[in-house]
């Protein structure tokens, strides 16, 4: 008799084949900016042409959406449901169905849902695929660690304070433990511009001691952008600003690795 549950992971796989990289981002703790940093990360590699996918797997917190300006419904084809697409880039997360509702479930549930959105969802081929994490070690992170073995990376995210580094040491441990590569650490909200000075209402990081507390590499220091909670497709489409100067970086850097 077939596993019933065989089957996602099975559909996940042929998914992944036309998927050339998978770009975890994660936090360990919130409140750091992750989502908005998966947002801009993937806005950015579609800017730059890339084939894009944005992956919300934070189940109980989905937020690509609302950052996106993207509602429902979703088309359903031949291939599996239609992803929302914003230019180059595509987007599927479960906010699309749950809508304002809370999404109760735990345990295997949670693996079997990310499993079956991933298998529906029509990619198609990707250059990479970015894929939102919700804050945390829990079923949702090794879920997608397990889901994305072979293929995946993880993007660190934190802020300039030193209490955010030591939660984001234990997402580093956890992916030493689960075999999976660090990509690097973005330092968020690192600094803000006031009349061409930089200012740091968060602190001035001291990045040593992040290397020391995290040991992975930081390649990215990303300033504060207000604007960014309102509109952030349209504030990295501008050109000649600190934020958009970090992220073509960022972007560059994961994309040539």
């Amino acid at each position: 008799m077939e596993d019933k549950r065989s089957y996602p992971f099975e559909a996940v796989r042929k998914r992944l084949n036309q998927i050339g990289d998978v770009i975890l981002v994660g936090s360990g703790k919130g409140g750091v900016g992750k989502s908005m940093i998966a947002c801009a990360v993937a806005i950015s590699l579609s800017i730059q042409g890339w084939k894009t996918g944005l992956f919300d797997v934070d189940l109980h917190g989905a937020s690509i959406p609302n950052y996106l300006s993207l509602r429902p419904p979703l088309r359903s084809g031949g291939k599996g449901l239609e992803p929302k697409k914003l230019g180059r880039l595509k987007a599927m997360s479960i906010a699309f169905f749950a809508g304002d509702n809370p999404v109760p479930i735990r345990g295997l549930e949670k693996e079997d849902l990310i499993a079956h959105l991933m298998a529906l969802t029509n990619w198609g081929e990707l250059d990479h695929l970015v894929v939102d994490l919700p804050p945390g070690t829990g079923d949702e992170v090794l879920s997608a660690f397990s889901l994305f073995s072979g293929k995946c990376r993880l993007l660190l995210v934190t802020t300039p304070s030193k209490y955010a580094f030591k939660v984001v040491s234990l997402m580093c441990k956890l992916a030493e433990r689960e075999k999976v590569p660090l990509a690097g650490v973005v330092l968020n909200m690192s600094y803000m511009l006031s009349g061409g000075r930089r200012m740091y209402p968060l602190g001035r990081a001291d990045l040593k001691r992040l290397k020391n507390v995290i040991g992975a590499r930081i390649i990215a220091e990303v300033p504060l952008e207000p604007m960014m909670n309102e509109e952030p497709f349209q504030v990295v489409l501008k050109k000649n600003n600190q934020l958009t100067k970090a992220l073509g970086d960022l972007t560059r850097k994961l994309s040539e690795a």
